[in-house]
């Protein structure tokens, strides 16, 4: 199994109902960050990892406002944890350890004293965790670039599908989210790709919306590869590529499908497949691995393909 999940800050792109998306350019590198306060529910991965990384951000105010964040491998007893939290308790702040129906808060700090955890107050934080199952397993937690946890356990993910990704509060809003079974460099993050040119069978409705009306009509896009170089360098590597759409809905039954794609040039590669939400209008991502120089992408085209169920 290989996989890799990336999410700007969008509610909508986890696999439950009841989040909430915000747009703040300032507290959020994204412009986006979301919460999602229903407890253990998150995304449900195709297979179980054996070994989970993540990353993301989340701004941390200087007022008492409370918030509690958990990103962990629920077990199929369906209470047990294994993974990592964070939480803001009054005047308290201090990173959760969760191992094998276990859990144990790590060192604390006061919000006169962030630099305890490594943390900075009205600022964003970058969080970065790495779950290690097997008798010589771990939780390792950075904050900001520095090791501030870890917690030797023989972890078990056991057979469990359901990664929590959970956020109680609009105080502890997630974003630049990057969970993977592989390793996540400190420096990767998420970032939207500017378009160069759209091609597609299907019709063009108004305000740059477009309808499927045939199995099989795909949308393709272009990387605007001269901005991305301007930006970040030729030699940077892209890691990885979520694929959105929004808005997405469909009018029936029978185009209810769409499934990620992406065309090297020479062949076209189907990713996962998204259930296009009925009437009313919503999102669909689908992400994936990827090993790419900036300077190598051009010619690749990302989109959707329509289909039955």
């Amino acid at each position: 199994m290989s996989f890799k999940y990336i999410n700007p800050g969008y509610a909508e792109f986890l696999d439950v109902a009841g989040g909430t998306t915000i747009a703040d350019t300032v507290k959020s590198k994204t412009g986006v960050m979301f919460y999602q306060p229903t407890d253990k529910k998150g995304l449900v991965l195709a297979e179980t990892p054996t070994e989970l990384y993540g990353k993301f951000d989340v701004y941390i105010p200087k007022d008492r406002n409370d918030f509690s964040i958990k990103v962990a491998i629920l077990e199929t007893n369906g209470y047990a944890l294994d993974g990592m939290g964070f939480a803001k308790r009054d005047n308290v702040m201090y990173f959760m350890r969760y191992y094998g129906g276990n859990s144990s808060g790590g060192k604390d700090a006061y919000l006169s004293e962030p630099e305890r955890l490594n943390l900075k107050l009205e600022a964003i934080n970058t969080f970065l965790f790495h779950i290690k199952t097997g008798v010589d397993g771990y939780v390792q937690i950075y904050a900001n670039g520095l090791s501030v946890e870890k917690y030797d356990y023989d972890i078990k993910f056991g057979k469990s599908k359901t990664l929590v990704v959970y956020a109680d509060s609009a105080y502890g809003a997630i974003s630049n989210l990057i969970l993977s079974d592989t390793e996540i460099d400190p420096k990767e993050q998420v970032v939207l790709l500017p378009v160069a040119a759209t091609e597609t069978t299907m019709a063009a409705g108004e305000d740059g919306e477009y309808i499927a009306d045939t199995d099989g009509q795909t949308i393709l896009q272009s990387i605007d590869t001269e901005s991305l170089i301007r930006d970040y360098g030729a030699d940077t590597v892209i890691k990885g590529i979520a694929v959105i759409g929004n808005p997405v809905c469909r009018t029936a039954e029978g185009l209810s499908n769409l499934t990620a794609i992406q065309s090297d040039g020479a062949a076209i590669t189907e990713y996962g497949t998204k259930i296009a939400p009925h009437g009313t209008r919503g999102v669909v991502a689908d992400g994936h691995a990827l090993s790419l120089k900036i300077s190598d992408i051009t010619g690749y085209k990302f989109g959707w393909k329509a289909g039955a169920s």
